[in-house]
């Protein structure tokens, strides 16, 4: 019999797609598709370490204004940053059906806030259009592609290793 630990790696492939063989041709990933202010996104499976509710939220004085604060998780700080800010789209405030998802790569590790998560679904990157040039800002460079639904996949390796993130501990 399995152990735990082999049980949940082998779900882990199969949710992150590596275990499965593609039936069309291109690359292509599982991501997590979220609603941030009545707009659709989605940043690839393999950076979403998982999905929490918001809760003890302790905020920054002083911080950034993308940076909510930061939250406990299972006796971890988990800083969480809310996009909107960066994407210049409006706030409406948290609310207690706010949704964190957690993202890592390496060692960085951090929350986004989402309004909604509405599942996951397989893109095919030779299916993405480029960013609208309309899109200007910080937020811009964030932006991998455009699906033909009109979702927006975020580039989770760049957000995860921009060094706006990290945060001066001297």
């Amino acid at each position: 019999m399995k152990d735990d630990q082999t049980i949940l790696e082998a779900r882990a492939k199969k949710i992150r797609g590596l275990g499965k063989k593609q039936e069309s041709p291109g690359e292509s990933a599982m991501v997590v598709c979220f609603l941030l202010a009545g707009e659709y996104y989605s940043i690839e499976s393999i950076y979403v370490s998982e999905v929490l509710r918001m809760k003890g939220l302790t905020l920054i004085p002083g911080a950034p204004s993308f940076v909510v604060g930061v939250m406990n998780n299972r006796g971890k700080i988990i800083p969480v940053i809310n996009l909107k800010f960066l994407f210049n789209l409006k706030e409406k405030g948290l609310i207690e059906t706010t949704t964190i998802i957690v993202l890592k790569k390496g060692e960085m590790e951090f929350g986004i806030v989402a309004d909604a998560i509405e599942g996951t679904r397989e893109i095919f990157f030779n299916t993405l259009s480029s960013p609208p040039v309309t899109i200007q800002g910080i937020g811009a460079e964030y932006i991998k592609g455009i699906a033909q639904d009109g979702q927006i996949l975020l580039n989770g390796d760049h957000v995860l290793t921009d060094k706006t993130f990290i945060v001066n501990q001297k």
